[in-house]
């Protein structure tokens, strides 16, 4: 089942963990929507849930109950709709972590390409998509360059490169500003915006960063599993 215009939408989605009384419910009956090119925040204290919704959305937890869809397509509705969530995961959902993981024997290309490898494009392909990602994210001049050569900000900019290599519906970011300075966090940030509207992305990030809070215009708050929605400020940040 498809529906066009959706980036992300979850209605009633629960997490049970365990049974009986030493159950926990992670989450709670929980609903969000994020519009394709639209990025969006979600914040909340340590063990609120936030991490077992991210990785439910990236399909690497069974979620009890409710409904997710993604891109437009439901992946789950008690139980999952998609037969190969690593096809899933590779194809439809863009990762972006507080680390860049990048792989430190392949070049700044490569580490960017490979996903679309994987994907079966062909190198020259893959490479040459990586190529106008690096140039739309200001570090194409690194192209041939390995990770430990990179500073954190050029890093993380690899990093959503390769997040939207595969021209994914979805990116799920997981506090991608944590080990950033300021100008360096709000830098990254607004590459987000911007690819989100470039792309229609849908972007969800997770984060404590106080520094960037102001600059989603809407923001999911979550604790004890339950989320609730409000305006944010919706800053403008120029920074590149």
């Amino acid at each position: 089942m498809t529906e066009a215009g959706v980036g992300i939408r979850i209605e009633g989605l629960s997490k049970r963990y365990g049974q009986g009384d030493t159950a926990v419910l992670a989450l709670k009956e929980v609903n969000m929507q994020v519009a394709p090119g639209e990025v969006v925040g979600l914040i909340g204290p340590s063990g609120s849930g936030k991490s077992t919704l991210l990785k439910c959305l990236g399909a690497v937890t069974h979620p009890s109950a409710g409904r997710m869809l993604l891109g437009g397509q439901t992946i789950y509705h008690d139980g999952w709709k998609v037969r190969d969530l690593r096809a899933l995961r590779r194809d439809k959902i863009g990762f972006v972590f507080q680390a860049p993981y990048l792989i430190p024997f392949l070049n700044v290309t490569d580490n960017v390409a490979l996903p679309a490898m994987l994907a079966a494009l062909p190198d020259a392909q893959a490479r040459a998509r990586a190529l106008e990602l690096l140039a739309a994210l200001d570090v194409q001049h690194r192209a041939g360059a390995m990770p430990a050569q990179l500073s954190g900000g050029e890093q993380q900019r690899v990093a959503i490169a390769r997040g939207l290599i595969n021209r994914p519906p979805v990116i799920l970011a997981d506090e991608p500003t944590a080990p950033l300075d300021s100008t360096r966090a709000l830098a990254v940030i607004s590459i987000l915006n911007s690819m989100a509207r470039q792309y229609q992305t849908a972007i969800i990030v997770v984060t404590h960063d106080e520094k960037i809070i102001p600059t989603f215009r809407r923001i999911y708050h979550i604790r004890d599993g339950v989320t609730h929605e409000e305006a944010g400020e919706g800053r403008e940040m120029n920074l590149r």
